[in-house]
Order: structure tokens, then C-alpha cells, then sequence
């Protein structure tokens, strides 16, 4: 690289109520790729630094006299800078700091190392500067005794010497692909060094002009695997697999058998050779996965079926095919496939993204940015799913165009097919032993009538505490002004493609191809296309703005018989049958187009026929649904209005147990159901009811092998901050005692919410108090999505994370990062909500208590899915504080703690549970414990 480089960074004074002033300032010279000189400054603020800064910078008191301010250094900084590029972390934002308190603009090019960091490796998650070292295996010894401004300039150089390194390695055909695309940003200046850089070193480097794909290490048809001679026919295997001196002990360092997973293992074994269901609650620390995969690898190839196992969450599917899977292939005595696969908009359609390619000047800064995100993704995956990149600025907006889920796609009709990662993905789950998917592709499978996943007739449930919840929310269906709008405007649209437009520029071509169709007819028909979408759209909105009328100011409203004597009933009904009308005339105008075609097996013909099938099939959704809405009658159906960031119109189905027992449990051999929380005081009469088994069903109870009462204390709080009359004095008197918690506990603390107003009432109250303490605050909703939130927690632990619904379960935090759960609220549904007043009301009329029967449950099974955060591993340790005393005071606290692993709490105010954490912290507490 023969540009000189300047690569700096800045600290400030972090004073609360403050403008934050320059307090530190580093930079690097770089001169033919070697640090030519560096320099340093701490500087006077005017007002003051903050004792968090000096803490984390290592700066005395004793050294604040006779530091210079930064318009005394203006020069010499300047000077620094002469005839560079200047790069940074997010430089943009740091010089644009610099500049104004020097008071100066800065001409230089730059280039963002943030940025670049991105770009070159996308599917790195995080890209802190300390995540980037530790990931990218930097020498930190290096700069060891160095202060955090000298060490970050070091590593952003480092950074980019690594992205250059990588962008020496790429095709030329890499950079000729960017240049429509690096227009505008000022990171383009990098791109054309290295181009020159690859022109000048390796004159003979080839372009390609077809995709760049990474090289699979398979084609698309595998080659069979041969049983292992001597596969071990006995269940009995299963059991010596997990036993002292068993396969797992012999050959994986640290691990321990268990009485517990051994005991899961069999159940399951057997479950799956008998043809029995099976319910299996497994304490934290287990080890369930193993308990469930050794089990149905087994079973699969024994018995040449194939079995699903299916999870809630995607962190969890990951783990299974990353990290577990790969152990078991490395242990178990026979060869066996193992696949996931998910919805088809997870991943990239090569087609659509050629066709992203041709006109990128059309997308966002943010967009373009992205693009060459997966650009450089594109060479290296072989899966080509979007969780494996990370959700840089611009691809969430950029994916619905790069995506798979595209109605009118014929596979085998496809130019890229042999290349199609969404066929590859398909492939290896029909010829896998075990499927992992998740729980929305398996409600997806029963919507379909099993047309999206592989014949299987086994299969295995983890996290099944949420297969309620996801089956009500996959059974129902919900209608947007958003999403009618794309359905229709696929078909038509004023401006750009749709369906209309790319027919009419095609069908002189296809008359020449087909003459046999009378294209003539077709296109008369197709005239009357855009007047009734229009018409469709102009009703639509006339009906959202009806229901946004009715729903008002409220986040939902739920529609019940009583309503057809209101006012507006009679306008809902009139609105909802002239729209229905209108899109049952595009249903009849899309046949009519159909009908014209019949007959004719031409590829062109046969794909034409295909595009109309999918749009006729999502306008038929869009009735059914409206049918259902207007149809409030119906005592298991729950029909509401519900707004977050747009109107939803929503209905559901109350109960589903039916539905799983017809369409899971009785055409399923075995259905294995485990969870961490599935009983309520030792019972699963709950859980089986709700999802149709019955009581007769196999179910056991698996301890977790951690010691809770030796490793944690359970403190609730009595006279809680729950009794405060307002919301205001709730914040408040919340926000001291987390304070004083956080301080006892240096942090590493996670506060649990029932209600996300409460959540940032308390935020306001607090985060400065702690900000002073050297405690950082991190809140759901204020400073991003969840795994950015953990991800800042586990990086700092000297956090306090305030998170809400989502924060309750999938969280897992091992080690001291997290030594403190804090939960507000024993965690009721509100019986307001739709879905729940509708089942409390469908209960009662069945002579039933919703209370004990939905409400209390399910505050259950959440209560102790928030309080298994706290114990991850045998070396955990540290205390759970509930803020809510009706645990004591009332009749049914009794269901909340005969749940919990721990036996003993205790109880008092908040002076004394402060004083318990601080003996606690200290090694201490020999008091009665409740």
C-alpha cells in the first residue's frame, strides 16, 4: 500500500448532564505498511473527566495537572495528519468530534475500519474493536502497557491490514463487481488501491465473468453411506453410551456422567423403538441435546427412518448441527447424515441476486454497504443462509430482494438450480438421518399438508414449553394495509415490475414461442388487471383507515359479538364485504388467464401457469382470512386489532389441542417432548391438556446435577416497590434498589420486566447513578436488539441489562458475567390481552377457573424460565431477587415455589436482602432460610 496512513483515536470525558470533551487522543503513522511514529495525548478537559474514564483509561488524579487542552495540541494534531488518509473505528463520527472542538475541517480521505471490518468479514456478529482482536488472534501483548486510545489505534491498523491481506486473495472480477456500487462512499478509495495493487503484483490473475461461488465440498447428490458391520442393535448401547467409562467418557475430555441424562436417554430410546410418546422435563445442566441426538441417530439408523428434532429458537438449531453434531460424528461407532433446514427466506436466491446486481445505484447507502457484505459471503459460504452473516446496517431492508421465498420459483426450471442453496438445503433433508428445523418450519409443514419437510414419522420437540404459543401463532393468520398492498402490487403496480408489466413486454416473444395460445384473448383479459387491483388498494385502505378509527389510541382491540350493535359495525362488515367482493373479481380474472393456457406443456407455458397458481393462492389466503375475521361467533376463534409499528387485523384459533392431537400425535409413531419448564409442582397435567395428550402419556421429571442451594440464594423482597400507587414512584423506588444492588454486585446484573413502559421509566431514573459508579446501563428497546444487548453485557460485565418478554428464557450467560437476576413481577399474562380474555371467556363457559387453568400456568412455567438465567454451569454462583411478595402473601405463591429447583428463600425488606447480597458476596449467610 504506497498511501500514507494516519490511524487515530479518541476518548472522552463521559460526564452526564455534559457536551463529552476530548480527554485522550492516539495515532499511528503508517509508511510502507510499518508504524513510522505514533503520539499521545491526555488532554484537560474544560470540564473535568469522569471517574469512569479515569478508571478505564488508568489515569491518576496526580497526572491531571499540567496536562495541556486540545486547542494546545491543535497544531502538533493537525501536523499529524499532513498528506494521509485517515482511518478509524467509526471514524466518521470520531473526527467529526475532533474537528469541531479544534475548530478546523479536515480535507483528508477516509477510510472506516468499522466499515471495512464488515465488508471483509461478514459474518464475524460483532465488530467491537476487542471482539475483532480476539476473533482475528491479534498479538495484544503488543500493546499491553499502552493506554486504550494507543491500543484501539493499533488494533483499527491491524484491522485494516487484515482486510487488505483478504482483499489481495479475491478475483478481479470482485472489484470490477463493485464499482457501480462504492460510488458515494469514501471507503471506495481502499477498493482501488488493492485493485491496483492485485493489477500490479499478479498481471495474470483470471476474471471471472459467471458467479463466484466457494467451492461445496460435495455435489448435490451424495454418495450412500454403508451401515457400520457391527451398528450396535441393542437400546441397551444407548444406556452404556452415556454410563462411567461409556463412549462419551472415553473419548470427550471433562465429561461426566449423569444419572439424570442417562435415565433421558433411555425414555427416549425406548420411546422412539415402541412407538410411544414421550414428556421428559430436563433440568439446566443435563446435557439434553445428547440425551435426545445419541438416541434418535441411533433410532434412524437402526430402523432406516428418519427423525425430526425440532427447536424454538435458532441459536439453539446452531448448536445442535455446529457444535453437538460434530462432537457425536467424531464418537459414535457408525456414520450417519445430520441436516438443517429452514424457511426459504433464509436463504440467498442466486438469481435474485444477479438481478441485485445489475442496478445497485437504485439502493440505500446502507443497502449498497450491504451488498458488499455478501459479495465477499458469496466466496466463502456453502450454506448460503442469512444467519451466518451479520445484520449489518441496510441487509434486513436488502434481503426480501436477495431471498428464496419467491411464490413463482420452479427449482427445476431454474438457470441456477445446480448452483441453488435452498436446493442443496433440500436435498441433504431428504437424505438426512436426523433433521433439525424449527418449530415455524414444522407448523409450516401441517399448514401445507406436509408438503415442506421430508415423510418422517418420528420426532423429537426441544424447548416444547413454546409449542403452544407457536401453534397459535402459526394456526392464525393476520392481515396488514402493508401486506396487501405487496400482494397486489406484485401483480400491478403504477411504477416498476410487477406481474402485469413483465407479461405485456413478454408476450410477443412467447406468441412466436407458443402460437397455439390465443394471446390475443390473453391479452384483453389482462387489460382489466390494473383497474382491479387499483380498486382492491383504494378499498384497503378505506378499511385500514376504518379500523384504525376503532382501535384508536389503544395497542389492541379485541372485536366480540356485542360490537354488531355498534355504530361502526355495520360500515366494518360493508367495507369487508366490498373488498372480499373485489379480490374474489382478481381470483375469477387470473383463472379466466388460466383457462386460456390449459392444454399447452411448453416450459414458458408450464412456468406462466405456475406465477398465476401462486398469486391466485395468496389472494385466497387474504379471503380466507377475512372470512374468519368477520365472523366473531365463534367461540374457539378470537378475532382483534393490534398495532406496533403498523395495524394488524388478527384472528386465532383459542384451543389447539385438537388440532396437534389430529396432526401430530395420531399420524406420528413417537413425538418426543422435553423441556427445561414443562410441570407446575411436579405435575404435567397442565402442559399435556394444553397440547392435547393425554394423561396416560409417559412423562418424567430429570434434576438438574447443579447444586442450588449451595451455589445461589433466592431473595424476595417484601413490601415491594409493586405496592407504590403510581408508575412514577414504582421507577423510582426500583431504580435505588437496583442501583444498590448493582453496586454490591459490580454489575453483572439482569433485570427482568413484565412491562417495557416500566422498564424504561426506570432507565431514566437510574442509568446517570450508575453511569457515576462506573456501571453501564444497557436496556431493551433504547440500545438495540437483543444479541447486540447480550453480547455488550458479556463484553462488559460491569453492566446492569434491563430486558423484557424476550429476555426470559434463551438467554445464557455463563461464568461471573452474569451473578445477579433481579425480577420485578411475578410475570401474569395481562387478561386483557385478546388471545388470553378470549381463552379465559371459552374456560368459563366450560365451568372452569382460567385463573388456575391458563393464567396461573403459564406465570409459572415464565417465572422459572427467568430464574433458570442465573445457574448455566457447576461453577456458577450468585443470587435471584424477586421484587414481588405475593409469592408469600398470596394462596398460589405456593405453584411458584414448589416449581424452583432451590427449596429455600429469603425473605425481608430491602435493607435487610442488601445486607444478606453483601455477606453473601463475602462468602457468608448462615440465617434461616424460609
Amino acid at each position: 500500500m504506497d498511501k500514507e496512513i494516519v490511524v487515530f483515536d479518541i476518548r472522552t470525558t463521559d460526564l452526564e448532564g455534559y457536551q463529552n470533551e476530548i480527554s485522550e487522543f492516539a495515532a499511528l503513522r503508517i509508511r510502507n505498511g510499518l508504524i513510522h511514529e505514533s503520539c499521545h495525548y491526555l488532554l484537560r478537559p474544560n470540564q473535568g473527566i469522569s471517574r469512569k474514564v479515569m478508571s478505564s483509561s488508568g489515569i491518576h488524579e496526580d497526572e491531571l495537572t499540567g496536562l495541556s487542552s486540545l486547542i494546545e495540541c491543535q497544531l502538533m494534531i493537525i501536523d499529524f495528519f499532513d498528506d494521509a488518509v485517515v482511518v478509524g473505528h467509526d471514524v466518521s463520527r470520531n473526527l467529526s468530534i475532533l474537528e469541531k472542538e479544534l475548530q478546523v475541517q479536515l480535507p483528508h480521505p477516509r477510510w472506516d475500519t468499522l466499515e471495512l471490518a464488515r465488508v471483509f468479514f461478514p459474518t464475524m456478529h460483532h465488530y467491537q474493536l476487542s471482539y475483532l482482536a480476539e476473533k482475528l488472534a491479534f498479538p495484544l501483548n503488543e500493546v499491553a502497557d499502552g493506554y486504550p486510545t494507543e491500543k484501539n489505534g493499533w488494533i483499527a491498523w491491524k484491522v485494516l491490514e487484515t482486510c487488505w491481506k483478504k482483499g489481495l486473495e479475491f478475483d478481479l472480477s470482485f472489484y470490477d463487481q463493485t464499482k457501480s456500487i462504492l460510488e458515494g462512499w469514501s471507503g471506495r478509495g481502499f477498493f482501488e488501491e488493492l485493485h491496483r495493487e492485485i493489477t500490479r503484483r499478479f498481471p495474470n490473475r483470471p476474471i471471472r465473468t459467471d458467479l463466484v461461488l466457494a467451492p461445496s465440498s460435495e455435489g448435490l447428490f451424495v454418495s450412500e453411506h454403508t451401515q457400520t458391520a457391527n451398528f450396535p442393535e441393542s437400546i441397551d448401547w444407548v444406556v452404556k453410551s452415556f454410563s462411567p467409562g461409556g463412549i462419551l467418557e472415553q473419548y470427550l475430555p471433562g465429561y461426566e456422567s449423569r444419572t439424570g441424562q442417562i435415565n433421558m436417554a433411555k425414555l427416549i430410546a425406548k420411546g422412539l423403538t415402541s412407538s410411544q410418546h414421550v414428556v421428559v422435563e430436563a433440568g439446566t445442566g443435563t446435557g439434553k441435546s445428547f440425551a435426545y441426538l445419541i438416541p434418535c441417530l441411533w433410532s434412524a439408523k437402526k430402523s432406516g427412518q428418519k427423525v425430526v428434532v425440532a427447536t424454538h429458537t435458532i441459536p439453539l438449531q446452531e448448536q445442535l448441527l455446529k457444535k453437538d453434531i460434530p462432537v457425536l460424528e467424531a464418537v459414535l461407532p457408525f456414520q450417519f447424515r445430520a441436516s438443517v433446514l429452514k424457511g426459504k427466506g433464509n436463504y440467498c436466491c442466486l438469481k435474485k441476486w444477479q438481478g441485485c446486481l445489475t442496478n445497485p445505484r437504485e439502493l440505500a447507502r446502507d443497502q449498497r454497504l450491504a451488498v458488499l457484505s455478501v459479495l465477499v459471503w458469496l466466496r466463502e459460504t456453502l450454506a448460503g443462509d442469512i444467519q451466518e452473516l451479520s445484520k449489518v446496517p441496510g441487509l434486513m431492508e436488502l434481503w426480501p430482494s436477495l431471498n428464496a421465498d419467491v411464490e413463482s420459483c420452479i427449482p427445476g426450471r431454474c438457470s441456477k438450480s445446480g448452483l441453488c442453496f435452498w436446493l442443496r438445503a433440500r436435498k441433504k433433508a431428504e437424505e438426512a438421518d436426523v433433521l433439525i428445523v424449527n418449530h415455524s418450519l414444522l407448523f409450516s409443514d401441517l399448514k401445507t399438508d406436509y408438503n415442506v419437510l421430508p415423510e418422517y414419522y418420528k420426532l423429537v420437540i426441544d424447548e416444547a414449553h413454546q409449542i403452544y404459543q407457536t401453534a397459535l401463532q402459526h394456526l392464525g393468520s393476520e392481515v396488514s394495509l402493508e401486506q396487501v398492498t405487496r400482494v397486489i402490487e406484485a401483480l400491478y403496480r403504477q411504477t416498476g415490475a410487477s406481474f402485469y408489466t413483465t407479461i405485456k413486454q413478454r408476450i410477443g416473444s412467447m406468441a412466436q414461442i407458443v402460437p397455439a395460445v390465443s394471446w390475443e384473448i390473453f391479452s384483453t383479459r389482462l387489460e382489466g388487471i390494473p383497474e382491479l387491483c387499483s380498486s382492491i388498494l383504494v378499498q384497503t385502505n378505506e378499511l385500514f383507515e376504518l379500523l384504525s378509527m376503532i382501535i384508536g389510541t389503544e395497542r389492541t382491540f379485541r372485536l366480540i359479538a356485542s360490537h354488531t350493535t355498534k355504530p361502526w359495525w355495520q360500515a366494518l362488515a360493508i367495507q369487508i364485504e366490498n373488498l372480499s367482493g373485489r379480490l374474489k373479481a382478481l381470483v375469477t380474472a387470473l383463472e379466466s388467464l388460466v383457462s386460456i393456457l390449459s392444454g399447452e406443456e411448453a416450459d414458458e407455458i408450464e412456468a406462466l401457469r405456475y406465477t398465476l397458481a401462486s398469486h391466485q393462492r395468496e389472494l385466497k389466503e387474504l379471503l380466507v382470512i377475512l372470512t374468519l375475521v368477520i365472523n366473531i361467533s365463534d367461540p374457539k376463534q378470537v378475532t382483534w386489532l393490534e398495532t406496533n409499528s403498523r395495524l394488524y387485523l388478527k384472528t386465532s384459533p383459542i384451543e389447539v389441542s385438537d388440532i396437534l392431537e389430529d396432526k401430530f400425535f395420531s399420524r406420528l409413531d413417537a413425538v418426543i417432548l422435553t423441556s427445561a419448564t414443562l410441570s407446575i409442582s411436579n405435575s404435567f397435567e397442565h402442559f399435556l391438556k394444553d397440547i392435547g395428550l393425554p394423561k396416560t402419556t409417559i412423562t418424567a421429571q430429570v434434576d438438574s446435577p447443579f447444586d442450588y442451594e449451595r451455589q445461589m440464594r433466592f431473595f424476595v423482597v417484601k413490601k415491594d416497590i409493586n405496592r407504590q400507587n403510581s408508575e412514577e414512584q414504582k421507577a423510582l423506588g426500583l431504580s435505588e434498589f437496583i442501583v444498590d444492588v448493582a453496586e454490591r454486585m459490580e454489575g453483572r446484573t439482569l433485570v427482568l420486566f413484565t412491562a417495557h413502559k416500566l422498564l424504561r421509566q426506570t432507565y431514566s431514573s437510574m442509568h446517570s447513578d450508575l453511569t457515576r459508579k462506573g456501571i453501564r446501563t444497557l436496556a431493551q428497546g433504547i440500545h438495540g436488539e437483543r444479541s447486540t444487548l447480550l453480547e455488550a453485557f458479556k463484553q462488559n460485565p460491569k453492566s446492569v441489562l434491563l430486558g423484557a418478554n424476550s429476555f426470559w428464557e434463551g438467554i445464557d450467560i455463563p461464568g461471573d458475567a452474569l451473578s445477579c437476576v433481579i425480577v420485578v413481577k411475578l410475570p401474569f399474562w395481562p387478561p386483557s390481552l385478546p388471545l388470553i380474555e378470549a381463552r379465559s371467556e371459552f374456560l368459563e363457559s366450560q365451568g372452569r377457573d382460567p385463573f388456575r387453568e391458563l393464567l396461573l400456568p403459564e406465570a409459572v412455567i415464565r417465572f422459572k424460565q427467568g430464574f433458570g438465567r442465573l445457574i448455566r454451569s457447576k461453577v456458577d454462583r450468585g443470587v435471584v431477587i424477586l421484587l414481588d411478595d405475593r409469592v408469600i402473601e398470596k394462596y398460589y405463591g405456593r405453584y411458584f415455589l414448589s416449581s424452583l429447583p432451590v427449596r429455600t428463600h429469603i425473605r425481608g425488606d430491602n435493607s435487610l436482602v442488601l445486607n444478606k447480597i453483601e455477606e453473601w458476596n463475602k462468602g457468608g449467610l448462615s440465617e434461616e432460610l424460609f
